[in-house]
C-alpha cells in the first residue's frame, strides 16, 4: 500500500528536504532499526530514537549505504547516501492510503 501522508514519518517532501539541506547537519556513526523505530548514534555518549513509518526500506537503504548517514535535526530529516527520510521525533500517525476517494 502505497502511502501519501507528508507527516513526520512519512514522504520526504521537497520543501522539507531543501529547508534540511540548508540547516545544521552532524554524521550518524550508527544507526539501528527495530520496528519503526530507529535509533541514531551520534558520538559515543549520544544517541536518540526517531520513526518513520517503512521501516523495511530505511533498513535496506542504510545496508546499502553504510557509512553515509547524515541527521538534520531541526527538521527531523535523515539523508543516507542519496535518499532522504522524513523522521518522526515522536509517535507516527497512520499511513494515508494512495487508494483513498478525494473530495470534488
Amino acid at each position: 500500500m502505497a502511502c501519501e501522508s507528508y507527516e513526520p514519518g512519512h514522504q520526504m517532501h521537497y520543501v522539507q528536504q531543501g529547508q534540511a539541506l540548508r540547516s545544521p547537519s552532524v554524521r550518524a556513526e550508527g544507526a539501528i532499526v527495530d520496528g519503526d523505530r530507529i535509533v541514531l548514534v551520534l558520538g559515543p555518549s549520544e544517541q536518540f530514537e526517531w520513526r518513520h513509518h517503512d521501516p523495511a526500506r530505511l533498513r535496506s537503504i542504510l545496508d546499502l549505504f553504510p557509512s553515509s548517514r547524515v541527521v538534520y535535526r531541526t527538521y527531523h530529516a535523515l539523508r543516507v547516501g542519496p535518499y532522504w527520510f522524513n523522521c518522526a521525533p515522536q509517535d507516527l500517525h497512520p499511513c494515508l492510503p494512495a487508494d483513498l476517494p478525494r473530495a470534488l
